[in-house]
């Protein structure tokens, strides 16, 4: 079990590493910041603020996915909100150099679990958010090339889902994994067991939190499409799809923290055809807002956790 005295030191470390990941975050992104500061007076702020709260809700939603998915490996060891400090505080820690950061966090402090039942859960909540993000951001793409390509992109991704995320499927591959000795991932083939027997009313659950973050998702950058100068709801959606994608290309780039100026960069390249300046400004507000969601929804759990809730 991990040590839980170094475990309240990191609850301690919690604040000062949010700060931490915001100032590199900043840094990072320093030589934009004038596009967007010569932007700002010209800003519709009601539609920022609209955008805003999408993004908290949003943001919220995809806990309550990963919330089902704990659940079902270790049923109702942490209530709501103590579950949800772990989650957001790791989410704090993701913008840190070295994304193990956050599960590190979470093991210690979360000790009523396992450091691979942490790893387990993480996992498929990554897959899972990957999965989503780029079936939201196809679909929505599709769409603008015309219906049947929408309907294709999201009959395409929900066949992927169902197939995907079934026994026949996720069995051979974890005893695949079984054969290679090594017994950390051992331990994490076990954790991963509990998912491959998932109910169809749970997968269907997990697809209504995403899809519902999702769907707000792509309302807040409609949000900043309003409230661009010169840019409209429609184009707010076409740059979240952009975005999406420059953000799994960060992603999976593992160069930076989350992926921040390899996902600015691709998503530059990505939205030529739109102006220059509302480009480079919304790569920079878009960092911005979300690390301020993930900052807001981290410290609030930070005092919310004790509060009893069912």
């Amino acid at each position: 079990m991990p040590d839980t005295s170094w475990g309240k030191r990191l609850h301690w470390l919690s604040v000062p590493l949010a700060l931490t990941a915001l100032g590199w975050t900043i840094w990072l992104l320093w030589d934009s910041l004038p596009v967007l500061y010569a932007t700002i007076p010209q800003l519709k702020w009601s539609w920022l603020v609209f955008t805003l709260l999408g993004n908290i809700v949003s943001s919220y939603l995809v806990f309550e996915a990963f919330r089902e998915l704990f659940n079902r490996m270790q049923p109702e060891i942490y209530q709501r909100f103590e579950l949800a400090h772990l989650y957001f505080t790791g989410q704090l820690m993701k913008h840190l150099p070295g994304r193990i950061w956050s599960v590190a966090y979470q093991s210690a402090v979360g000790s009523r679990a396992s450091l691979a039942e942490w790893v387990g859960v993480t996992a498929v909540f990554m897959v899972l958010s990957v999965a989503f993000a780029l079936w939201a951001s196809s679909t929505a793409l599709g769409f603008f090339f015309g219906w049947q390509w929408g309907v294709g992109a999201f009959t395409v991704g929900l066949c992927f889902y169902v197939i995907g995320w079934s026994q026949s499927v996720l069995s051979p591959l974890l005893r695949l994994l079984r054969k290679v000795q090594f017994v950390a991932l051992a331990r994490l083939v076990l954790a991963l067991e509990a998912f491959t027997d998932v109910s169809v009313r749970l997968k269907i659950t997990i697809w209504c939190w995403f899809s519902a973050s999702w769907l707000l998702y792509l309302l807040a950058w409609a949000g900043y499409g309003m409230a661009w100068p010169g840019l409209n709801a429609s184009d707010g959606i076409w740059l979240c799809a952009i975005y999406t994608a420059a953000w799994f290309v960060g992603y999976i780039s593992l160069v930076t923290p989350s992926g921040a100026g390899v996902r600015e960069l691709v998503f530059v390249l990505l939205a030529q055809s739109f102006p220059a300046d509302a480009v480079a400004g919304m790569a920079v507000l878009g960092r911005v807002v979300l690390l301020f969601v993930d900052l807001l929804l981290g410290v609030a759990f930070i005092f919310l956790r004790n509060y009893k809730n069912e």
